[in-house]
């Protein structure tokens, strides 16, 4: 087994990735190491799209290192990213006589990462988590970097409620992130593509970052586009080791995202999202991808149509060159990713959202916008109009 390392080199709580085909299996062993004698259970959240035998072979390679494995299972979507979930989870930690030696190992994607690393952080006020993810996107960026948490439902103005994304949550950073290229056999091709949009996020941002190598991934995603899409083995491997390694380096120069994204702070990874989150939970929005009619988006699919609307927003305020959201375009389609959707709701509507997002400050709106290609800065108080046009630009 060969394995790909990268380590997340914060003060005094640094990790290591493991990235490779069959890492899965170094898990229980790196558990019994990190936790000690004393620990004797492991908690375990399991996304249930994780093919049995995988969650078979972790809990096997567990009990053969002494450990009483607890499976808690979890069907993924951003309505059960919720508090009623938390709660369960809570409670079924807590029932199983969970110590706080007694580590949590998160066996799925972003979503069961998210939960498990927030009822690791908050379970008698912290115990340690294990992520190991299992689709590309939690790969690449939701399981590395010790942000968890939940989304929350909230009233609106109309007398109805509006689903808000991770707006609780802390940060706890992982003690271990295995990344196991195995089970990625077992996506469809659309989560595939979902999670690439991410690897185009960091591609869009590595340029301002000041190190060459995290410089140059875009120009290397373009030359690799056919094993990309073809999602060859060994360049989806060098692809997600590459995005980790850029992660990694943001993470460790601004954990708590705290520093100001023409620094090349943390926010800089919030490139689209912003956007992306505000339509992301929008009832009956499609993607306009393979099959007309597709809903609700996933997360990569908002991810990508946020970056769009971001660009076009960049434009109208003079921020950068139209050719730069045109690279884009082409680079998300080249990919099948879509870059207009069915069924948006007026762009004030989807403002309002975009106004409740975590990511305010004083009562203004910060959005990350580009600069030039592969360049992103923060944006405080933007023009409406421009945000409105953006959200336009991706409107079928």
């Amino acid at each position: 087994m060969s394995v790909r390392r990268v380590e997340v080199n914060l003060p005094g709580r640094a990790y290591e990735v493991r990235i490779g085909g069959g890492a899965l299996g170094s898990v229980a062993s790196a558990v019994r190491s990190m936790a000690g004698a004393r620990a004797s259970r492991v908690f375990v959240v399991v996304d249930t799209g994780v093919p049995e035998r995988f969650v078979d072979q972790l809990s096997a390679d567990l009990a053969s290192q002494g450990f009483v494995a607890c499976v808690a299972c979890v069907t993924p979507s951003e309505e059960i990213k919720s508090i009623e979930t938390y709660h369960r989870l809570m409670v079924e930690i807590a029932s199983t006589g969970h110590t706080r030696v007694d580590p949590v190992i998160a066996l799925g994607g972003g979503v069961v990462g998210d939960l498990a690393g927030f009822v690791a952080a908050s379970y008698q006020r912290g115990v340690a988590v294990i992520q190991c993810p299992t689709t590309l996107l939690s790969m690449v960026d939701a399981s590395v970097g010790g942000k968890t948490g939940m989304n929350l439902v909230v009233p609106d103005d109309a007398g109805g409620s509006t689903l808000l994304k991770n707006l609780v949550g802390a940060f706890h950073q992982p003690r271990l992130v295995v990344a196991d290229m195995d089970v990625l056999a077992s996506l469809d091709p659309r989560h595939r593509r979902a999670g690439l949009a991410e690897c185009v996020k960091h591609g869009m941002i590595g340029a301002g970052l000041g190190d060459d190598a995290h410089a140059g991934l875009m120009d290397w995603m373009i030359e690799e586009l056919d094993g990309i899409r073809a999602f060859d083995d060994s360049t989806i491997e060098e692809l997600v080791g590459r995005n980790v390694a850029l992660k990694a380096s943001v993470v460790v120069g601004d954990e708590h995202e705290s520093t100001d994204a023409k620094a090349g702070g943390r926010m800089l990874l919030n490139f689209g999202h912003t956007f992306g989150h505000a339509i992301e939970t929008i009832e009956g929005v499609s993607p306009v991808v393979d099959e007309p009619g597709l809903a609700p988006l996933l997360h990569g699919e908002a991810v990508g149509l946020g970056m769009v609307a971001a660009c076009c927003a960049a434009v109208e305020l003079g921020m950068c060159d139209r050719s730069i959201g045109d690279e884009l375009v082409s680079m998300l389609e080249a990919i099948g990713l879509p870059v207009r959707v069915d069924g948006l709701p007026p762009g004030c509507e989807i403002l309002d959202r975009m106004m409740r997002d975590k990511k305010m400050a004083g009562g203004s709106l910060r959005v990350i916008l580009p600069v030039g290609w592969g360049k992103c800065a923060i944006v405080e108080g933007a023009d409406e109009g421009a945000i409105v046009a953006g959200i336009d630009s991706i409107r079928r």
